[in-house]
């Protein structure tokens, strides 16, 4: 049992450090008991629900395990397929040509264990994350996420000026959505 539990961290280990593409099915076993909960999270700073996160999530790990695949960036490769398996949810067959959706911006995604950790500023950043547009919201769940914008561009499949750019409009929301906007500047004028 303790030789499968090294075996599988050194293998998270080496995941991340190794540009060569690793076996999808080993990836899924590995990293799922890490990045499960970090897959919901991101989902849900994206919009979606608790359940279709975690629906979404698990499409995610079953991709990744099909026969022959290899992966060469799991992390990224396991958000990518997981967003695109909710976007998938959200989009009805007759709007096949639809953008990402928009979906309702109330905190409708807590578990009740969560929702009893959420402050009061926890709840209003959130609904302001949720409130921004879905560029700007996708670009701060990677950047949140520790991605950077190269990576979240590509994942994106768009570019790096694009990624910052929502990320500049995104952050300058949530400085004037919490009331930050004042303070922020006095404080440059400050220093």
């Amino acid at each position: 049992m303790e030789d499968a539990l090294s075996s599988d961290i050194d293998l998270v280990e080496h995941v991340e450090s190794s540009p060569v593409p690793l076996p999808g099915i080993e990836l899924a076993e590995a990293l799922h008991h890490e990045q499960y909960p970090a897959l919901v999270r991101f989902l849900l700073l994206n919009g979606a629900s608790w359940a279709e996160a975690q629906d979404a999530v698990q499409d995610a790990f079953t991709q990744m395990c099909a026969p022959g695949l290899s992966v060469t960036h799991p992390r990224a490769w396991l958000r990518t397929v997981a967003w695109r398996s909710w976007v998938s949810q959200q989009v009805k067959p007759e709007d096949s040509c639809a953008e990402i959706p928009e979906p309702p911006t109330s905190l409708r995604w807590q578990t009740p264990a969560h929702a009893a950790e959420l402050g009061e500023e926890e709840r209003r950043v959130l609904s302001l994350l949720l409130q921004l547009p879905t560029k700007q919201r996708a670009a701060m769940a990677w950047h949140l996420d520790g991605f950077t914008t190269a990576e979240s561009a590509r994942a994106m499949r768009t570019t790096q000026a694009a990624v910052r750019q929502n990320l500049a409009r995104a952050r300058a929301a949530l400085r004037e959505g919490l009331g930050l906007e004042g303070r922020f500047n006095d404080e440059r004028r400050t220093t």
